[in-house]
């Protein structure tokens, strides 16, 4: 039984973001918490911590590999990658910061 009426909406996605750099990742299902979005979207490429919310410091655990819409707040944190640092910061729209990365031995920023 729903909880909530069922119903169609409409989201237009200007472009799928890749911010790998090269094939093969490991990587972790997570939730995000609520104050993880802007405008209904968290970014690829955020610096994700514990809990799902952003963490752009020590207490980051991973990198948000794709876009994820507020209404479906499920996505999928890197563990283990090659990425590409200059399309994280430009998509996302901050640096990762050199604490995060440090947090982050497996993820390599290129």
């Amino acid at each position: 039984m729903a909880i909530q009426a069922m119903g169609v909406t409409e989201t237009t996605i200007a472009d799928e973001v890749q911010i790998l750099k090269r094939p093969g990742f490991e990587a972790i299902p997570i939730t995000l918490d609520s104050t993880a979005f802007t405008d209904g979207v968290c970014r690829a490429g955020a610096p994700i911590g514990d809990g799902g919310v952003i963490k752009n410091d020590k207490n980051c655990i991973g990198i948000l590999k794709e876009d994820v819409l507020q209404s479906r707040p499920q996505g999928t944190i890197l563990k283990k990658a090659y990425v590409r640092n200059d399309v994280i910061t430009s998509h996302y729209g901050t640096a990762i910061a050199d604490t995060a990365k440090a947090a982050l031995p497996m993820i390599v920023f290129e």
